[in-house]
Formats: C-alpha cells, structure tokens, sequence
C-alpha cells in the first residue's frame, strides 16, 4: 500500500516531549543550581557585639576554717548586779505596798497590830522633841588653848637673884582648865588643846581661844591692861571680829582691868592662824601683864574664867550657835557688843 503523508509519527506534535517530562527537567534543573549555590556561598563572619555590662570575676571559694574555741558570754560585774537587784526589789515593793494601800480594807489587820504601831509613832514623836539638854555636837566644838603648855614656860617672873618666882605657863593653865569645865557643864564639846597640838591642824570648831598671859619685862614705867588680838589675815568685820569683841568686853567688864590696843606680831601672825580651818574662828587673849597685874592674874583664877566663858557664850549664842541657857529663861550673864549684825558661823 502506498505511503500515507498524514502518518501520526512523521507530525511535529509526535516529536515534542510531554507536558510532565518538561516540568520534571524544570525542577532538577533547579534542584541542581540550588544546590551548587550553596557550595559556592561563602560561611559568613559572625562578630560577637561587645557587652555592656561589667565583666563579673569569677566567684572565690573560702575555705571554713573550723572554730576553735567558743568565747564565753560575758558576765557583769558584782556591783552592777546587786545595784540591779536593788533596783527591782525597790521598785517591787513601792508597787506591792501602793496595791495593798489602795485595795487592802484597814478593817483587815488586826486591831492589836493597829494599835501597836500607834503606841511606836507616838513614842517616836515624844523622842523627837527638842529637850532643855543639848546634845553636845561638833557644830558647837570649843577649843581652848592652854598658853605655852607642852612646849615652854612662857613669860617668866624672877627675883634680884635669878629664881624663877612666876612661870606663864601656869597661869594659864588654871584659867583654861576651868573655862573647859564651865563649858562642858554646859553641854559643850570642849578640847583642851597644848600649844603645839598636832590637833590643831586644820582643827574645827565653832570657836578657837588661845589663852595668855602677858611679859613680866619692866618697862621702866607702869604698862597694864588686857589685850584682845585676830590674826591679820581674818575680816575686820567677819565673826573672828565678833569673837574678839564678845570676850574682850566681857572680860573687861569683869575684871578689873583696862583694854590696851597695843598689838604685836605675835598676836596678830600667831602660829595657830596658819594652823586652824579657814572657817574655824579664833582669837588670842592676853589677861594682863604678869609684872604690873600679877596680884589679878594669881589671887583669883576662877574669876578671869567666868569672864572668859561668858565672852565665848557671848559668841556661841549670838552668832549662829543655839542659844542654850538664855532659851529657856534663864539670864545669860553676858554682854553682847554693839557691833553690825554678826556674821553667822557656817561650818561644812
């Protein structure tokens, strides 16, 4: 049979691939660029950015070291404690005796008990009241000091011959035991004091009197009278003053003799004043001479002291010291001088 020109196999349709062959070469093809693409593709650099905050250090490990002895609690001083404990037992009771005041009923003790605490508040009140007696205290301290005694004759009297008729010394000491006597009967503290007493240093009282006796030397002419002295450094107008003033009046007006002003240094820098408390007040008598008054100062020693103790009363009472006899109507038996108001005594 003769060839056909319309055959399906000579047609340009039979000759191009199919629709699926075509797609499957499209996509090994690009299954085969990707794939060389990432070969080719260089790794990228990857930087690190720096950071901002600070570098921490990398932590230490300390080692525990094991202890190798407790210390002990420390425990609080003796005093400390008992002031404590005081304190508590203080205040506890203050607490428990307000309690029992305000709740307690009085009808609840026993009526024997009321009564004897009655009876001891009575007799402690009957105790406290003042009596006619005083009770001889260091407020109301007296120091007399015997002249010379302890450490030398004093003043001497002699004869045309040398032979002592007359010692200082003793005539001082018969008037200044006395005054101790008449004032301890008073109910005084009295100390007899020598003359280089070591009580004497920084003694204190309410008066201090130094007790003399004047020179026995001859003038050549009548030299008489009682002298009445302080120390220098002592106030004009202070209480050693009113001391003064209180005996050398009394004293005058008792015996028969006139005041004399003539002062030495032996009288107003005596060695007591640099001894004796600031606040001791004190004074120095002279009685009289032994050459022109020798008949006053040895025939009647009692009189010279009740002069002496009436001047030192004088003080004692009228110059912050309690009156004693003149409290209790009874006369004082002194004169007081007429000075600006005294100042009082105060003794710490």
């Amino acid at each position: 049979m003769p060839a056909d020109g319309n055959n399906p196999s000579d047609s340009p349709e039979a000759q191009e691939p199919s629709a699926s062959a075509i797609f499957a070469q499209i996509m090994s093809q690009a299954a085969a660029k990707a794939a060389s693409g990432r070969a080719r593709r260089p790794a990228p650099n990857y930087v690190e950015s720096p950071s901002l905050e600070p570098e921490l250090e990398p932590p230490q490990i300390q080692r525990v070291r094991p202890r190798l002895s407790v210390p002990k609690p420390r425990n609080g001083s003796f005093a400390s404690g008992f002031l404590g404990t005081t304190f508590v037992v203080i205040i506890s009771t203050a607490l428990v005796a307000t309690l029992l005041m305000f709740f307690v009923d009085p009808g609840y003790l026993n009526p024997l008990v009321v009564q004897g605490l009655q009876l001891d508040r009575e007799g402690i009140a009957s105790f406290s009241l003042p009596t006619p007696a005083r009770t001889p205290v260091w407020m109301q301290r007296i120091g007399i000091v015997s002249g010379h005694r302890g450490r030398d004759s004093g003043a001497i009297c002699e004869d045309d011959y040398g032979n002592v008729l007359l010692r200082e010394v003793d005539i001082n000491f018969a008037v200044a035991q006395r005054v101790v006597a008449t004032l301890q009967a008073r109910n005084y503290a009295v100390d007899m004091l020598d003359e280089a007493d070591p009580r004497l240093e920084n003694y204190r009282a309410a008066a201090l009197v130094s007790i003399h006796s004047n020179t026995c030397y001859d003038f050549g002419e009548y030299v008489s009278g009682y002298i009445a002295a302080i120390s220098e450094a002592r106030p004009r107008t202070g209480v050693d003053a009113f001391l003064r003033e209180c005996i050398a009046i009394n004293y005058g007006a008792n015996v028969p003799l006139r005041r004399s002003f003539t002062l030495t240094e032996d009288l107003t820098n005596y060695h007591v004043w640099q001894k004796i408390h600031p606040l001791t007040p004190g004074m120095i008598l002279e009685m009289g001479y032994m050459l022109a008054d020798r008949a006053t100062l040895t025939e009647d020693p009692n009189l010279l002291a009740d002069a002496i103790t009436a001047g030192i009363l004088c003080f004692m009472e009228n110059a912050g010291g309690v009156p004693s006899a003149a409290a209790y109507g009874e006369s004082p038996g002194y004169i007081v001088p007429i000075l600006a108001t005294p100042t009082p005594v105060y003794l710490r």
